[in-house]
């Protein structure tokens, strides 16, 4: 029969690993690590953001223009 308190030991002998290396990586300088990752990630959000505003505003441009055009294409009929 297999032990049943083997696959238990792992667990816990695998948590404790993780939390080990969690406790090096702290100590080794992994919060600068983890807060130059995060200033480099606000600098994409803040160039996504202004990607974006462009993007509207080129679509709403755009839509003006499609929307002249109709018009322009309904009058055309009209006469």
């Amino acid at each position: 029969m297999a032990q049943k308190g083997g696959t238990l030991k792992k667990i816990i002998m695998t948590i404790i690993l993780l939390v080990l290396l969690g406790i090096v990586f702290v100590l080794m300088g992994g919060g600068n690590l983890l807060r130059s990752a995060g200033k480099k990630l606000e600098g994409a959000g803040k160039q996504a953001d202004t990607i974006k505003q462009t993007v509207e505003e080129k679509a709403a441009t755009l839509e003006k223009k499609v929307e002249k055009g109709i018009e322009s294409v309904k009058q055309g009929e009209k006469k």
